[in-house]
């Protein structure tokens, strides 16, 4: 639904206020009971003081209401206008005590009233604001409720491959590790087989470019989880060796990683580790 409040909003500041835009969609007219009067009808029977409201709906749903003026009813504010009231004749029917003079001479909303509107538009501003973070996690590629594009899952499967071949061997425990933690960063399913594939077949003799091209064309929300996935694998035995802190460094400097994001990065996954530790 909220794909249609932006245009909805639009055609409610420029249109018509007493025109709806569609059956229970639009600017409404509206009576709502005050008080009872001493002022008498045409057939001798006594007006009720009504506000006459202009009500904001959407699909029937009530955005906001506010009190517009005073008028006066012979059916207790149900439906009909007997006529208006001026501040002046307000003032002027309080003063020979036909209308109670504690009521304000111009229309106000209730505090209630004021109290609805108020969290009727904070609960829309704050749905749009939900909507506008999702639009934008899904456009950076950071959406959390769908799997990573597939050309920056297989770079972080291989990326993770290559830290835990950092070693030389790359044992069952840790197989399972980088297929787990993939599967979870990237939201796709890992088998183990893959993983054996990955690492029986790359090569530790690696050049700059090679590292450039770990990140080549992905997002900058795709390269936090490739090096996320890369210190996962690194620090899921407590310790960090030699030469898995040179090919994170490496990894790091090639694509073009800053040192803040490092340690960002870096934090993220230690939080990680203490959340989801290598089973």
């Amino acid at each position: 639904m909220m794909r249609f409040i932006f245009p909805f909003l639009i055609a409610a500041f420029f249109s018509s206020p007493v025109h709806a835009f569609t059956a229970d969609t639009g600017m409404f007219d509206g009576l709502e009971f005050v008080a009872d009067t001493d002022i008498a009808g045409s057939q001798g029977q006594t007006l009720s003081l009504c506000h006459e409201t202009q009500a904001l709906k959407l699909f029937g749903f009530t955005i906001s209401s506010t009190a517009s003026g005073y008028a006066l009813s012979d059916d207790a504010c149900t439906q009909t206008v007997t006529r208006q009231l001026s501040q002046d004749q307000m003032a002027a029917a309080q003063s020979f005590d036909l209308i109670d003079p504690d009521l304000p001479l111009a229309p106000a909303n209730s505090f209630v009233r004021s109290l609805q509107n108020v969290t009727i538009w904070v609960a829309i501003s704050l749905a749009m604001i939900a909507v506008i973070i999702r639009r934008t996690k899904s456009l950076s590629g950071k959406d959390m409720r769908k799997p990573m594009r597939k050309k920056a899952s297989d770079r972080i499967l291989q990326v993770m491959c290559y830290v835990g071949k950092c070693d030389g061997i790359v044992a069952a425990k840790e197989i399972a590790i980088i297929g787990e933690t993939a599967q979870r960063l990237t939201r796709r399913p890992v088998k183990s087989s893959e993983v054996i594939h990955i690492t029986d077949h790359i090569s530790m003799d690696l050049t700059p470019q090679d590292f450039v091209n770990f990140g080549k064309g992905l997002r900058d929300s795709e390269k936090d989880v490739l090096m996320q996935g890369a210190f996962y694998v690194a620090l899921a035995s407590g310790r960090i060796l030699p030469a898995e802190h040179e090919f994170v460094t490496d990894l790091a400097y090639a694509i073009g990683m800053p040192g803040e994001d490092f340690r960002r990065v870096m934090n993220l996954t230690l939080l990680d580790l203490d959340l989801n530790p290598p089973s």
